[in-house]
């Protein structure tokens, strides 16, 4: 229940404890709304950085498809753009390079009809899937799509020497033994030997108007993509090849 401030009959308020309790609680709203009117300030003044942080955030993303498959973070801002001012202007001074870093101009206006421009350096980060071994694994067992577990990320760059996508990492082979929770990166990524020394294989020799198969049996063990020795089983000669498949081989001209 509020106090009531006692007073006289010409409105002046009397002295005594009921006054002295009254016009405390008067001066305690007075501080709550003097700090309420304060911190409104700073939120305007915070929310004014963010603003020209986020403009330029949102200008680099426009280059790129889809909003949610970049980040950008600005390497460093200037102390200009910290105070809440007024972008007239958005530019590269240079584009995203391979590792994703990148300049860009900001034109602002300091006072009316001055303006000023500031560099923004910032970092681009894309969205990519990485592959995660489930399970601790030995040199030369096989992956398969069981074996991974796929955990998205956003790195700058192209992100080489990880797996593109999980079509080149299943069916691979392991070059070292590797424990459990492995980040699968190519250099522990190897393919499957195919052919083994003495198989039988078709020998594809093509050219634009003709096509030639013969039966041939590997010299070499092989993989996809490998060039190995074959000899022709009806003539014995030898030849180099490119293994195709698991059952055969292409002659190349």
């Amino acid at each position: 229940m509020d106090t009531p401030i006692s007073t006289n009959r010409d409105g002046k308020i009397l002295c005594g404890p009921g006054a002295e309790k009254g016009l405390c609680v008067t001066l305690l709203i007075l501080f709550f709304l003097l700090a309420a009117a304060a911190g409104s300030l700073r939120t305007v003044h915070a929310a004014g950085e963010s603003a020209a942080e986020a403009r330029v955030i949102r200008f680099v993303k426009e280059i790129y498809p889809g909003g949610d498959a970049v980040r950008v973070k600005l390497t460093t801002l200037p102390a200009q753009l910290r105070e809440n001012v007024k972008i007239v202007n958005l530019s590269f001074v240079r584009i995203p390079d391979v590792s994703g870093d990148g300049v860009c101009s900001v034109e602002i206006e300091t006072a009316p009809g001055r303006l000023r421009t500031v560099q923004v350096p910032f970092r681009v980060f894309s969205k990519r899937e990485l592959y995660v071994l489930k399970a601790a694994g030995q040199k030369g067992d096989t992956i398969g799509p069981k074996d991974v577990a796929v955990r998205e990320t956003y790195m700058n760059g192209k992100g080489s020497g990880y797996p593109a996508s999980i079509d080149d990492v299943v069916g691979k082979v392991l070059k070292r033994d590797v424990p459990a929770n492995t980040l699968v990166t190519d250099q522990i990524l190897e393919d499957r030997v195919v052919l083994k020394r003495g198989d039988v294989v078709t020998i594809v020799a093509e050219s634009d108007k003709l096509v030639v198969r013969a039966k041939g049996k590997t010299v070499e063990k092989g993989r996809v993509g490998d060039v190995i020795r074959v000899k022709n089983i009806a003539s014995g000669k030898e030849v180099m090849a490119k293994v195709v498949s698991s059952s055969s081989v292409k002659v190349e001209f």
